[in-house]
């Protein structure tokens, strides 16, 4: 045979057995997929390439701080490398998609867990929806936090203000519909300290991505301020949310203070009906 033919023959074998840049090779496991990253969009969600096609997955049980927070670009960075250049296993949970058409999904790279990861790191924020694995992440997730890892640290988002400010009571759970009795449900913090602290630019916030409530007070030293979840005329010792739902979770939730810089300065986690 001609030697230009020979090269031509290898030359063609050769490239039928190259696979486009990042398409997985091993075998998915019993009802899920392999993967390979294209891009993390931030902590806790990614666009994956299963197939030869690109999909955004959410991984479930977490949620990271979002790009325009303290530590989203940690966190972000935290998930790239833990899974870039290797083969992603995507598990689904209870569901396959939330209302936004992501794929929820358990993530491992090479036998770790990257959703239990982000959360021993302190990249991640436990999210207490309901599936599977809700406790033994709650528990990872506390010890992070207990630890003061990653977005938890006392510093995590510029020097801290020096106040002894706590979250002492979260009434989550009124009587009645939740939806009716807004005003029954709060939050209420704690001036611990021998001076009054302006709590301008501090914010409480819950688990999600969404809800954050900005305070606009001082708080006198050994005085207490309820934060409501409903609408009213802000006064001494309570303001209002003014959301349109509830804010705290039935199910379980955290809450979160954090200071003008965006370190988290107290949380309070409670569980209920699991």
């Amino acid at each position: 045979m001609h030697r230009a033919v020979v090269v031509l023959m290898i030359a063609l074998l050769t490239a039928a057995c190259v696979r486009p840049a990042g398409e997985p090779t091993g075998t998915p496991p019993p009802g899920g997929e392999i993967g390979s990253l294209v891009r993390a969009i931030d902590g806790d969600s990614m666009d994956i390439l299963i197939h030869g096609s690109v999909h955004e997955v959410r991984l479930i049980g977490i949620n990271a701080p979002e790009s325009d927070e303290c530590f989203g670009t940690e966190a972000r960075d935290a998930l790239i490398s833990t899974i870039r250049g290797r083969e992603v296993i995507l598990t689904p949970g209870p569901e396959d998609a939330d209302r936004y058409g992501r794929l929820l999904r358990y993530a491992t790279v090479e036998g770790e867990s990257v959703n239990e990861r982000m959360l021993a790191t302190g990249s991640a924020v436990t999210l207490q929806t309901d599936h599977p694995h809700a406790d033994e992440y709650l528990e990872i997730g506390n010890e992070a936090a207990d630890r003061r890892l990653g977005l938890w640290a006392a510093d995590a988002c510029g020097p801290p203000q020096t106040a002894d400010i706590t979250i002492t009571e979260v009434a989550y759970d009124p009587p009645g519909p939740d939806d009716e009795r807004l005003n029954d449900e709060f939050v209420t913090v704690t001036n611990n300290g021998a001076e009054a602290v302006d709590l301008h630019g501090w914010v409480l916030r819950d688990e999600s991505s969404q809800n954050r409530y900005r305070f606009k007070s001082i708080i006198e030293q050994g005085r207490t301020v309820t934060v409501r979840t409903g609408c009213g005329e802000d006064e001494e010792g309570a303001v209002f949310w003014c959301a349109d739902l509830p804010v705290w979770s039935n199910g379980g939730d955290t809450a979160i203070l954090q200071d003008r810089s965006g370190n988290v300065v107290d949380r309070w986690s409670y569980t209920s009906g699991r």
